[in-house]
């Protein structure tokens, strides 16, 4: 009884195990499915704003190059008509339209002038008798003067405008040369930064995306509002800098901006220029809708799981509870009600069951039968109340005599009772029979109608080796006839009836 008892312990934490080792197996699948929906959402939301930063920066690129191309149509204008003698010697007013049109002086735009060799202006868009000024000194100047060839087109690093008010400006010009190819001078057209400012600025971005012009050394030209750097500072160092160096377009994440926030970034060459325009969009600004939408997903993936975990544990609780009942009602039908031993119908499954192990084994099994002495008498004398609670003790001492987790107590019928002890010789369970025996006596019951005035008990003590051929019901035969010799010799003691196979017959038909 106490072997099931552990088994059914045993298998209930089994199957407990089970059920948390699913669940947790389904939890993780959901949350792997969560997990690869949260995935596949950050790499669309990527894609899209990749996309996005790309357009952006592509479009601008192509409207900052056609409006350079445009003008530079200007310039080239102006350095093939300044060689042309039929316009040279026409009179100031016709010279100055032929020359300059109405392209040169579109918004944003400065003056176009031509140098000499020595830097002098001779050409002026802006007025038929040019400004006074020598700009020799000018980096644009220096580069087509010192080259060896037409280097052609060539777009200067910022600086301040002396004939108009230091405005923040690019120098865009072409190299003039004399019929044997030596140094004649520049044409220059000037563009104010402040028109790619404005056009920065009407492209619609988040509040620390940036947008920034830059040449191929490094040097800023400009930006939008978001980029508090100087108009011209050197970025040729900047972490972002070395991402651009032999691409002419395309994307990356950096931590390492100039003010520290990162961004994912794309950027555009423009075609046959050393320009490119460069496109910063905050992740915290591009991710926002993909968190907002992680921790919606999270609360779905926490409710769901927190419901899976408390019908889990509804569905433990329940299987726990009808293993209980069910345990209960088994342990009810196999227990005497009265003394909590076993009753007799489950004593003699258990007999059969370890009757076939023992003969299996080759192993002794002894069986003590044991009977209160004059309890009808005492059940006269003190009350069947009396009576039940003299049971009650009887059984409790023999619990504490019957220590084994194979042993078998049971109450065998009225004021009977029966030991089952497997793998037990004659001495160890006639040892036994008299611990039970002296065990009663220290209770030390009142019994006025015993020669004892003690309850006590008389024992029956049978061992037999299965394996030899003896059957359960001989076992109990000999225990009942040893019960019954110690009951004929005074009560009060144990009887011991040693049976084997041989003599079985004729000693029980003697004792009969």
């Amino acid at each position: 009884m106490k072997m099931l008892q552990l088994l059914r312990s045993a298998l209930t934490r089994s199957s407990r195990a089970f059920i948390w080792s699913a669940t947790a197996c389904g939890l993780l699948v959901l949350l792997t499915f969560f997990v690869i929906i949260g995935y596949d959402f950050y790499r669309y939301t990527l894609a899209m704003n990749e996309q996005s930063a790309t357009n952006v920066a592509s479009l601008t690129g192509q409207e900052i190059a056609r409006t350079i191309e445009l003008y530079d149509l200007s310039i080239q204008s102006v350095a093939e008509g300044i060689t042309d003698p039929d316009i040279l010697y026409q009179e100031p007013g016709l010279r100055q339209k032929i020359l300059f049109d109405k392209s040169a002086t579109a918004p944003g735009l400065g003056a176009i002038v031509a140098l000499d060799d020595k830097g002098e202006i001779f050409m002026d868009s802006w007025s038929e008798h040019p400004r006074r000024g020598n700009f020799s000194d000018r980096e644009y100047f220096a580069a087509h003067r010192d080259a060896t060839h037409d280097i052609g087109l060539y777009v200067s690093e910022p600086f301040g405008a002396r004939l108009q008010n230091n405005v923040p400006t690019i120098s865009l010009s072409r190299r003039l040369s004399k019929p044997d190819g030596s140094f004649a001078g520049v044409v220059s057209g000037t563009m104010r930064l402040d028109y790619f400012q404005a056009m920065f600025n009407r492209v619609s971005l988040g509040k620390s995306d940036s947008l920034v012009l830059l040449k191929d050394d490094g040097a800023l030209i400009a930006h939008n509002a978001a980029v508090g750097a100087p108009i011209g500072a050197d970025w040729s160092a900047a972490p972002v800098f070395k991402h651009l160096a032999g691409h002419l377009q395309g994307t990356f994440i950096s931590e390492k901006s100039t003010d520290g926030v990162r961004r994912l970034y794309a950027f555009h060459r423009l075609p046959g220029l050393p320009l490119l325009v460069v496109v910063g969009m905050s992740t915290e600004q591009i991710f926002a809708a993909w968190w907002t939408k992680m921790l919606v997903l999270a609360a779905i993936f926490a409710i769901m799981a927190g419901s899976v975990v408390m019908l889990v544990w509804l569905l433990e609780s329940e299987l726990h509870r009808r293993a209980a009942a069910e345990a209960a009602a088994e342990e009810l039908a196999r227990t005497d009600g009265l003394t909590q031993l076993a009753n007799r119908r489950w004593f003699d499954e258990d007999m059969s069951r370890k009757w076939a192990r023992t003969a299996r084994d080759g192993l002794p099994m002894s069986m003590l039968m044991i009977d209160v002495d004059h309890f009808k008498p005492y059940n006269d004398t003190y009350g069947h109340q009396a009576g039940d609670e003299v049971l009650i003790a009887v059984a409790e001492a023999i619990k504490g005599a019957v220590r084994r987790p194979d042993d078998v107590a049971a109450r065998y019928g009225g004021e009977e009772f029966a030991v089952l002890l497997p793998d037990t010789n004659e001495a160890g369970a006639s040892q036994i029979a008299a611990t039970i025996g002296a065990s009663i006596r220290r209770l030390r019951i009142e019994h006025a109608g015993s020669e004892y005035r003690l309850v006590t008990v008389s024992i029956g003590v049978a061992t037999a080796m299965p394996h030899t051929g003896m059957t359960r019901s001989g076992l109990i035969r000999c225990a009942d006839t040893a019960l019954y010799r110690a009951k004929e010799d005074g009560r009060n003691r144990v009887h011991v009836h040693n049976v084997t196979s041989a003599d079985f017959g004729h000693r029980v038909s003697k004792a009969g």
